[in-house]
């Protein structure tokens, strides 16, 4: 049982230990927990006791609940448990680490690039929760909130109804929603459908890009007048591009608007593929907000304009000798990565001279490209873009290193010579080879298409152009494929016109994959395997191949930090070391029920548990070569690469980025872990010291729990009294016919003074200790 004090009072929930509150409002409470029965985090959604007598926020509170049961979509929150404690109603949900787009925007407006495609994963979302007969009513930036990797989510589903029961009054009269994100006919009272939602998304987007509402007054009702007779307000010229959109998601009548969140989707997708290659002719059957040439070029021209306009100003400033930071300058660099894109590749219809003109305008002003001329065509390729722009270029995928690994990735009629040259892009020398574009001068289309292909590809005879079938299979079979110069989306089998095609696959936490293919004279198929990818935070758990999960598992960064402390005898002296590269950890130690389902398939002995009990305890009464064996069948299990951690990597994960001794930066552990004296634990008395479950108590920054006291947990290095001061490396200390093993942590027989991030003694690697376990490394590279 956790009690969380409230004022005066104290809230208890059975089954959760709750670590901090996340957030608070008129009608709830969201709680950071832990779910004990299964040690996973959660938002845990308590409603305001004040509110339990009224049965109208009390049945608001349990639909919500019972909606997102019945949605199942990769952007919406997840429900892990809904129950009643006394007269407390609560929500055990996904923990959304990411923080909202309400955050966000208290930093500053978003990137343009980041903003749409939030806008195209709720959208997603917003049309799997129609589709079920379900609207919102209350999207709002503090309803969107973001998952460790990223990826936009839709929460709070409180005040959604069923498509039937859709007017805007509630049984005491009063119109529920929030007055800056309602649609008009929300305004009004009327009937709403889904239609009203992504009039909300409409708003939500128009203040990602500006930092502000559309619509703003003092008093509710005249918000709400605005929304229904003001026009639809213009977005700055730099964001030119975009007001199609806006134009249609806030248009004062539902059927001028799109008609359901896929249509929205594929507007965000028309604009990013025309920026991404040349304005097609096809559009999207589903697609009623196309940008067309003209709009294009007008929007172009104006974030010119804009663009010119920002570096004088900047430039005068600095003149005057009162530089300002402008950001404009550099939110505009996300659309003009986009239009680099846009002349590099050859077109079957000549680009209209203004389209043409801009963009050249646009990239004389500093952006530097590699020309390659063919024939009559003159065409701009080999364009590579900076760290920083290359982020943008993906909508979903974290930062990580290129996916372009040929021995993973199978192109079909290809050729990829190696690239000597570098392009000189911001300041920066950065390869040819990168993803982004890695087609060399040499396979430029006249040099890889045969001649008689250019007469096919000429305008004089559009029906006579054949196509062929383009299918891309994916290793993970659910990754995304994209074909970013032209319009119509991706489906297996789509048919081509002979030409060079922009493919991206990608997934969330995934490295991202994206090369030129050529379509000749015959159906073509691309086989594409995405590497994992890792980044601090990421939560990982492999699968049996027996059946189950392994030990959750997180990614730490690398980094550098001082290990050891001076003033322990055993822990001098105290140095700098380099951890090199990321690595994940257990976010727990190993537990008995870890440990026996390896014992039942080896049919080893099962340690003993001293009496204490089983299963989400530490495993204890292990040796080292215990945990040897241990990893290595997770290993042979799972396909990935377990050992023991390092001291280097285990200090490293337990200080979590303080240099203090306790990652809790302060010498009071009480309630902050399990020890014999100092830290007032539960587990212990005069009489009686035992472990407690793993994850008991608050995890450090890093996300690991019980780093302090508990079980101490076995490393891999030999022991010897002292570190080596030649030794400043994150490898284990290796000595030969070494029996002492470094032991790490602190144990619940130990006082508080010794469960420090510092502490270390040495055991015999054939010892079994009942205050002795361990805790594992994946290897990620």
């Amino acid at each position: 049982m956790e009690l969380v004090k409230s004022g005066n009072s104290s809230l208890q929930i059975p089954g959760y230990r709750i670590l901090r509150k996340i957030n608070q409002g008129g009608m709830s409470t969201v709680y950071l927990a832990i779910q004990r029965s299964v040690g996973r985090q959660v938002a845990l959604k308590v409603m305001s006791p004040v509110l339990n007598a009224d049965p109208i926020f009390s049945e608001r509170f349990q639909r919500e609940a019972n909606i997102v049961g019945q949605l199942s979509h990769p952007n919406i929150v997840g429900i892990h448990d809904i129950g009643r404690y006394r007269s407390l109603n609560y929500i055990a949900m996904d923990y959304m680490a990411g923080g909202s787009v309400s955050e966000r925007l208290a930093k500053g407006p978003l990137e343009p690039l980041e903003a749409l495609n939030v806008v195209r994963q709720i959208a997603m979302a917003l049309d799997h929760s129609h589709s079920k007969g379900y609207v919102h009513r209350d999207l709002k930036p503090e309803n969107i909130l973001f998952r460790e990797d990223g990826s936009a989510v839709l929460s709070d589903f409180g005040v959604a109804r069923a498509v039937a029961h859709t007017t805007r009054m509630t049984n005491s009269g009063m119109v529920v929603g929030t007055p800056h994100y309602m649609s008009p006919e929300q305004a009004r009272g009327n009937a709403i459908d889904g239609r009203a939602d992504l009039y909300s998304l409409g708003v939500v987007f128009y203040e990602m890009l500006t930092g502000a509402v559309p619509y703003q007054a003092e008093e509710a009702v005249a918000i709400a007048i605005k929304h229904l007779t003001d026009p639809i307000p213009k977005l700055p010229a730099r964001h030119a591009l975009y007001q199609p959109i806006i134009d249609r998601a806030l248009a004062k009548e539902p059927a001028k608007r799109f008609q359901r969140g896929l249509d929205v989707a594929d507007a965000t997708d028309q604009i990013v593929t025309t920026l991404a290659g040349k304005p097609s002719q096809q559009i999207s059957q589903l697609n009623n907000a196309s940008v067309g040439v003209s709009s294009l070029a007008r929007a172009l021209f104006l974030t010119l304009l804009s663009s010119l306009r920002d570096r004088f100003i900047k430039g005068w400033q600095v003149r005057l000798e009162n530089p300002q930071q402008v950001d404009s300058v550099r939110k505009d660099q996300d659309t003009l990565v986009r239009l680099r894109q846009l002349v590099s590749e050859p077109t079957k219809h000549r680009r209209p001279w203004a389209l043409t003109a801009i963009t050249a305008i646009t990239l004389l002003f500093g952006w530097s490209v590699h020309s390659t001329f063919s024939g009559k065509e003159t065409w701009l390729s080999q364009i590579t873009f900076s760290d920083s722009a290359r982020r943008h270029t993906s909508d979903t995928t974290p930062s990580t290193p290129s996916a372009d690994r040929s021995e993973e990735v199978q192109v079909r009629d290809v050729e990829k010579p190696p690239v000597k040259d570098l392009v000189q892009t911001q300041g920066q020398e950065i390869s040819q080879g990168d993803s982004v574009n890695n087609q060399s001068p040499e396979n430029s289309l006249s040099g890889n298409l045969p001649t008689q292909n250019s007469a096919v590809l000429s305008q004089e005879e559009p029906n006579s152009v054949p196509k062929f079938a383009f299918t891309v299979k994916t290793e993970p079979e659910d990754a995304r494929v994209r074909i970013m110069n032209i319009s119509p989306r991706y489906a297996p089998g789509i048919q081509l016109e002979p030409g060079r095609y922009d493919v991206e696959v990608s997934k969330p936490g995934y490295d991202r994959y994206r090369n030129w293919i050529i379509i000749e004279d015959q159906n073509h198929q691309l086989s594409v395997k995405l590497q994992k990818a890792y980044f601090a935070g990421k939560k990982i758990r492999s699968k049996l191949s027996s059946g189950g999960q392994g030990p959750q598992m997180i990614v730490v960064g690398s980094g550098e930090f001082m290990m050891g402390s001076n003033k322990r005898s055993n822990s001098r002296p105290e140095h700098q070391v380099k951890i090199p590269k990321p690595f994940a950890i257990s976010t727990q130690e190993i537990t008995f029920e870890d440990y026996d389902r390896f014992a039942l398939a080896t049919g080893i002995n099962q340690p003993s548990d001293s009496g204490w009990g089983r299963g989400r305890r530490p495993v204890t009464n292990i040796t080292w070569w215990d945990a040897q064996k241990y990893v290595e069948w997770l290993s042979k299990q799972t396909g990935q690469k377990y050992r023991l951690p390092s001291e280097a990597e285990w200090e490293y994960a337990a200080r979590a980025g303080t240099d203090q001794t306790f990652w809790w930066k302060s010498s009071d552990a009480r309630g902050k872990a399990n020890c014999r004296r100092g830290c007032d634990s539960e587990f212990n008395s005069l009489f009686i010291t035992k472990t407690g479950p793993v994850a008991n108590y608050q995890a450090n920054p890093f996300g690991l729990y019980d780093t302090a006291g508990n079980a101490a947990e076995w490393v891999q290095d030999c022991y010897q009294p002292g570190y080596d001061k030649n030794h400043n490396t994150s490898a284990p200390l290796k000595i030969k016919n070494c029996q002492l093993r470094s032991v790490r942590g602190g144990s619940m027989r130990d006082p508080s003074s010794r469960i420090g991030a510092d502490y270390r003694k040495g055991l015999n690697e054939n010892s079994r200790a009942k205050d002795v376990g361990m805790r594992i490394v994946m290897e990620l590279y």
